[in-house]
């Protein structure tokens, strides 16, 4: 019974004359679907950093960056430590600060802006695993070079890995 209303109000539909929405209205729909289908970079920039700062935030609970930690639990740190070494457990941290990220990064944007940060990932990456460093510095972490550099891997690398394998796990889960 339903297929045969919506059936009656397409062919309602296909039946009208040609009217056209007023000027004003048409060029707000289409400069709408416009920036849906291109959006800038400087949005999917801003939505990015937005969600890796709410989840790297979240991972300082459990697993301190640079001796900076919201709950002072450094258990999971000095496991790392202790078995790998300062410089793999900094590469650990980064993946675990950046990476966590990028996973809910491809599933909480819109298609159209994941295809965008696809495209530059790199730098959108790199960039996001900079600006992560820049503010523990200015919230007074002791940043060093040598351990910064490892981190600074694991966080832009991680990042783009994570995203990747998500992102396409996010295509097969929508295919279903």
């Amino acid at each position: 019974m339903k297929k045969s209303i919506l059936n009656q109000d397409f062919q309602q539909f296909l039946a009208t004359n040609n009217i056209t929405a007023p000027e004003p209205i048409q060029k707000n729909v289409l400069n709408h679907v416009k920036n849906d289908l291109n959006p800038s970079h400087s949005v999917v920039y801003s939505k990015l950093l937005a969600v890796h700062a709410m989840i790297g935030s979240l991972t300082l609970l459990f697993c301190p960056q640079f001796d900076m930690s919201l709950t002072h639990n450094y258990h999971l740190f000095h496991y790392f430590h202790h078995t790998f070494g300062k410089y793999v457990c900094m590469f650990i941290c980064g993946t675990i600060f950046i990476g966590t990220g990028a996973i809910f990064a491809a599933y909480l944007l819109k298609k159209s802006e994941v295809l965008l940060i696809k495209e530059t990932q790199w730098l959108y990456y790199t960039s996001i695993s900079m600006m992560a460093v820049l503010s523990f510095m200015l919230l007074g972490a002791d940043v060093y070079l040598p351990l910064a550099v490892f981190w600074f891997a694991g966080a832009s690398i991680s990042g783009i890995v994570l995203f990747n394998l998500n992102y396409r796990l996010r295509q097969k889960l929508y295919a279903m």
